[in-house]
């Protein structure tokens, strides 16, 4: 495995941890609209618990093409209470809608390291 191809690794590991907490608050507070269209709130946690999965995912691949044991991952629920206290509605629509605005950004660039990689390992000298 080159340098790079770790680099890709490790770049898609960080952002999967990075968004994992957030989605769960983003899931915490779509409890509480009065008329959060219920597909919405489905879909939020089914990209949740996609989410965990990748990072499953990554990590195991990690660990097989490094044969390392040194990756593990971030998530715990203690870390989801901080996020017990909810801001004004207004406020929240408006950070949920960013939040997944840059969650859209975020996943794009997972999903183009990792074809990136998969091009890398399967055909090495004609990916560019």
């Amino acid at each position: 495995m080159t340098l790079k191809d770790k680099w890709l690794l490790h770049s898609v590991l960080m952002l999967v941890q990075s968004w994992i907490e957030p989605l769960v608050y983003l899931q915490t507070t779509l409890d509480h609209y009065d008329h959060a269209p219920e597909m919405l709130v489905n879909k939020t946690k089914w990209v949740s618990e996609k989410l965990v999965s990748l990072e499953q995912g990554v990590v195991a691949l990690i660990k097989k093409m490094l044969d390392e044991g040194t990756f593990t991952t971030t998530y715990n629920e203690q870390g989801l209470f901080q996020y017990d206290t909810l801001p004004d509605m207004l406020e929240s629509v408006m950070r949920d809608y960013t939040l997944l605005s840059c969650f859209k950004k975020d996943a794009h660039k997972m999903e183009t390291f990792l074809k990136l990689l998969k091009c890398r390992q399967a055909d090495k000298y004609n990916c560019a």
